[in-house]
Order: structure tokens, then sequence, then C-alpha cells
């Protein structure tokens, strides 16, 4: 391929540098203990450093149940935001497990996941307006009812798919 011309490329350190500002981020949004704090960060730390020990995923679990840690009546913004932010981190960790450092990338080739990412987060970015609206109006709150039911869904989801994945055979 000589004389291609490829286009613009960015060093692939920066999908690190990303993930990194996203994780930062979020550990400053939210407000948790300090020892929580701590270890957010240093899961952040090893996770740009040595992505192949996945350690980003451990970090995106901590930021999850960090909202369970959050003071009550913090949610609105924070948890909209959690919810993007945590998907951005998946999103860059699975980057950084295909781009090395050291590479040139071109952000034309990411395209295809950013696009699907803001598929995923506009409607889930709206129901969960929503559901926050409805939680702040008078009356009964519908967030448990819809806890259940969501809870319900997901243990539709498990029964549905769990007989076909557990009789596909193995490599």
């Amino acid at each position: 391929m000589s004389g291609a011309k490829l286009g613009p490329t960015v060093p692939g350190w920066s999908i690190r540098a990303l993930f990194a500002a996203i994780a930062l981020a979020v550990c400053g949004l939210q407000a948790v203990p300090a020892f929580w704090l701590a270890v957010a960060v240093l899961l952040a730390g090893v996770a740009v450093a040595a992505p192949r020990l996945l350690t980003a995923w451990f970090l995106i679990g901590v930021l999850s149940f960090s909202v369970l840690l959050a003071p009550a009546g913090s949610g609105g913004f924070r948890a909209l935001a959690l919810v993007a932010a945590l998907h951005a981190l998946h999103l860059c960790a699975s980057w950084m497990l295909v781009v090395p450092a050291a590479a040139r990338l071109q952000p034309a080739a990411l395209l295809g996941s950013a696009r699907r990412f803001v598929v995923i987060q506009l409607p889930v970015q709206a129901l969960g307006a929503l559901v926050l609206w409805m939680s702040g109006a008078g009356g009964p709150s519908p967030v448990p009812v819809l806890s259940v039911v969501a809870g319900a869904a997901v243990a539709a989801l498990v029964v549905v798919l769990a007989g076909p994945m557990l009789r596909r055979p193995r490599p």
C-alpha cells in the first residue's frame, strides 16, 4: 500500500487518555467516601496502564455501586450522567484492548461504535429522565414498581437465554 493516503490519525494512547479523563470526571461527580474514591482512582490508573488485566470493568462496577453510597436525593443529573459515562468507559476500555498505545489510529475507525453509543444512549437517557421526573411528582413514587418490573424483565431474559447458551457446543 505504498502511497495510500490514510487520512488524519491520532496516537493510540489518546484512547487511554480519554478513558482516564472520563473515569476521573465520574470519580469527581460521585459524592462517595474518600476510600471508595481512592479505590476508583487506583482502578482507573491500573486500567490505563494495563488494559489486558480487565480492571476497567471492576472500575465500572465500583462506580456503579457508588450510587448506593451517594446521599439520598442526589440522583437526577448525576444518575443520568453516570449511565452515559459508564457506557463510555466500557466503550473506551474495549477500544484499549485492541488499539496499542504506540499505534496510530484513524478516528473514523471508531465511528461505528460511537454511533451505536449515541443510538443506545438517546432512549436510555430519555427513559431515565422520565423515571426521574415521575419519581419527583407528588404522590407515591412509581420507581419501586418500575424496579420490580425491571428485575422481572432481567430474570425472564436470563431464563430465556440460559437454555440456548447452555446447550451450545463448547469449542
